[in-house]
């Protein structure tokens, strides 16, 4: 009388495709999830910026920087005395105060640009643009 023991290839191959299968649709929800926390890094940066330039403007009288662009986390950080990350990005931060009355800061990467506006009548929510906007 044969007793089994060991798997048949077959089996074998059923429990390969079943594994894998698996794991595709597990990278495709970890990779909607890891967009979506980049997204809500980049919306909670720059409603700190919002916050930091609205307070900049009433001690100096001007948004920072006057009358330019800022793109260095670093200068960034020092001037409006925040914290963001300065060691590799994920968002390439950009504070534009050229158009008095309509002065901006963006978040941007891989296609997709979120922009908030900072003056009291603007939108408290950042906008997005680009692909993979949700």
């Amino acid at each position: 009388m044969w007793t089994k023991k060991s798997f048949t290839l077959i089996e074998m191959v059923i429990v390969l495709i079943i594994v894998t299968i698996l794991a595709a649709l597990a990278w495709h929800n970890y990779s909607g999830l890891k967009e979506k926390a980049l997204d809500r890094e980049a919306k909670t940066s720059l409603a700190l910026i919002q916050v930091a330039e609205r307070n900049y403007r009433m001690e100096h009288g001007y948004y920072y920087p006057s009358s330019d662009r800022e793109t260095n986390i670093a200068n960034i950080n020092s001037n409006l005395k925040l914290s963001l990350l300065v060691i590799s990005p994920k968002w390439t931060i950009t504070l534009d105060t050229r158009t008095a009355g309509s002065e901006f800061a963006t978040a941007a990467r891989s296609g997709r640009t979120w922009t908030i506006y900072f003056s009291k009548t603007s939108s408290e929510v950042p906008s997005c643009t680009g692909t993979g906007c949700s």
